[in-house]
């Protein structure tokens, strides 16, 4: 959820992480909706970096060089299924929540809903209502706002209720209620409404030809991501779980021995997680000496470092001047 605190909150197929719930698409959790995060807040779950400088460039090739490294799924074992420091890094999205007992509609970061999580029962983790007034028995289980809104260039952003609800106006900060008289569900029966001013809007006025001057301008947001870029588009209301709200990109390639026709260019391959690295012949002494201490990759002992240090340095160069032909299938198709 966020850096100091960890929950499990269920589980995912590897495969469903691949294709259907892949980074930044929101999965639907039993009482929770959750997007999943980048890759810079995978490295602190349990994930391993994959060596395959083929796939990598093929993905450059696709997203751009700022793509430093690829990740496998982190699986935990199966005596460790309770490890909280194991797992896909989620954060709750849409942020913002709706009570269905009181109509109460209020972000996460406001702090009137309480996160319950069940140390036993991982998929009963929600958010409550503490203080419903309409809660008798019992505080109520709030959900997902089911609206949020996203422009042609990828950005997805909670939808700007403070500002639709007041026309444009953030000077109100009450509290808001979203009110749903019908159980039909249709945006034409919905109404936003605001407790500390007369302000009240039909949500029928963010969808449509009449959006185009209901919503504002798009603020450029990566949520699983965790930062903004410029945008001047026009803001598009969506619903939770829409179709077209997410698509997954696959590559695949199989992993060709190394280019290198002696045994020390295919150990340096085989580790190069650890070389790869490295930018000096006294780092790698320092390396080889704890490795001598450990006991890990012994098989390196027995060349002298500036021979391994001139193994790296040709390996980074075949790296840097491999130029990706947006083709994996030629070279694997040669190797075999």
């Amino acid at each position: 959820m966020n850096t100091f605190q960890k929950y499990r909150v269920g589980e995912l197929r590897p495969s469903q992480v691949m294709f259907t719930y892949g980074i930044g698409a929101i999965a639907d959790l039993p009482d929770l909706a959750a997007i999943v995060m980048g890759l810079e807040d995978w490295e602190r779950y349990g994930t391993q970096v994959l060596k395959e400088e083929r796939l990598l460039q093929a993905v450059q090739h696709q997203l751009g060089k700022q793509v430093q490294e690829l990740r496998g799924l982190p699986i935990p074992d199966e005596d460790k299924k309770q490890d909280t420091n194991v797992g896909i890094p989620l954060a709750p999205f849409p942020t913002w929540m709706v009570c269905p007992k009181c109509h109460l509609l209020a972000p996460l970061s406001s702090g009137v809903f309480d996160l319950k999580s069940p140390p036993n029962k991982p998929t009963d983790t929600k958010y409550i209502h503490q203080n419903c007034p309409r809660g008798y028995k019992y505080p109520p289980k709030v959900i997902p706002v089911r609206f949020m809104v996203a422009c042609e260039k990828g950005h997805l952003d909670d939808f700007p209720w403070i500002y639709f609800v007041h026309r444009g106006s953030n000077h109100c900060q009450g509290p808001l209620r979203l009110i749903e008289p019908n159980v039909s569900g249709a945006v034409t029966d919905i109404l936003v409404r605001c407790d500390s001013c007369p302000s009240q809007r039909m949500l029928s006025d963010a969808f449509g030809v009449v959006a185009q001057k209901n919503m504002p301008t798009c603020r450029g947001r990566h949520p699983h991501l965790r930062r903004f870029e410029d945008c001047n588009l026009q803001m598009k209301t969506m619903l939770l779980g829409a179709s077209n709200s997410w698509f997954s990109l696959s590559l695949s390639a199989l992993s060709l021995p190394s280019s290198g026709s002696n045994k020390l260019a295919q150990l340096v391959d085989s580790a190069w997680i650890q070389l790869g690295h490295i930018n000096s012949i006294e780092i790698l002494e320092a390396i080889l000496n704890a490795f001598q201490m450990s006991g890990q990759l012994q098989e390196f002992l027995t060349y002298a470092p500036q021979a391994i240090w001139t193994a790296i340095q040709d390996k980074k160069a075949d790296v840097t001047t491999t130029e990706f032909k947006d083709d994996l299938k030629t070279p694997e198709w040669q190797a075999l």
